[in-house]
């Protein structure tokens, strides 16, 4: 897996063998934090052609509870424009992230999402899924790396 890129709270991996991107959240996350992580997976997911997404909240100390409201109401219809159909969903140890995310499902229609409790059923379920590799080049990854900073400027 090759570490893309990085904020306090979000590493972003890309999975060459899988072709998805592989975001590993951590720590105590804030609107901010999130928002700004969500930002970065944003400007990979329009650079590249990859339809999937791995998405572990398994290493978060303290979540953002509102987050996954927000994330499915703004940020996932976002992603699904730029290209995303799949999302497997690691679950947070927290019982409130569990209890948000499983709430806020029925109003999500795509992505197609599907959540875990543990990182290797999320990869099972979504190797099932039918794939479209990321062009991920050296030029692209630069190109996401601007538009994410340039977003962090407004």
């Amino acid at each position: 897996m090759q570490l893309l890129d990085e904020t306090p709270v979000l590493r972003v991996y890309y999975d060459e063998q899988q072709q998805w991107l592989y975001a590993q959240w951590h720590g105590d996350l804030t609107q901010t934090a999130v928002r700004q992580g969500c930002d970065l997976l944003l400007a990979y997911q329009q650079v590249g052609t990859t339809t999937k997404l791995l998405n572990d909240n398994s290493h978060i100390e303290q979540p953002w509870p509102e987050g996954i409201v927000w994330g499915a109401r703004v940020w996932l219809p976002v992603m699904v424009q730029a290209g995303l159909r799949h999302i497997a969903w690691v679950y947070s140890t927290h019982l409130i992230s569990r209890l948000l995310f499983d709430r806020s499902q029925p109003d999500v229609c795509r992505p197609i999402a599907a959540a875990f409790d543990d990182v290797a059923q999320a990869v099972e379920w979504l190797q099932q899924q039918q794939h479209c590799p990321l062009v991920l080049t050296a030029d692209t990854q630069q190109l996401a790396k601007r538009r994410f900073w340039h977003r962090m400027r407004e």
